[in-house]
């Protein structure tokens, strides 16, 4: 059987703790606006990116966290 990159633990483990990070700069009001490549872009379209990176985190944190914990 052929093994992907979503059965890999490691790749998992290291996703997780990127989307905890992300999600804790939400937490503590990190402005997102500063960063550099942010600031090339037009305000509303840099806002739409951080907010979708910001869900995109949250679903990740729910859906595998609980398989990670459990296996």
């Amino acid at each position: 059987m052929k093994q992907t990159f979503l059965d890999n633990q490691t790749i998992i483990l290291a996703c997780l703790i990127l989307s905890v990070f992300r999600i804790y700069l939400e937490v503590i009001k990190f402005n997102f606006a500063e960063l550099p490549i942010t600031k090339s872009m037009p305000q509303k379209a840099g806002k739409t990116v951080h907010k979708w990176g910001f869900y995109m985190s949250v679903g990740y944190f729910v859906l595998f966290a609980p398989e990670f914990l459990m296996a």
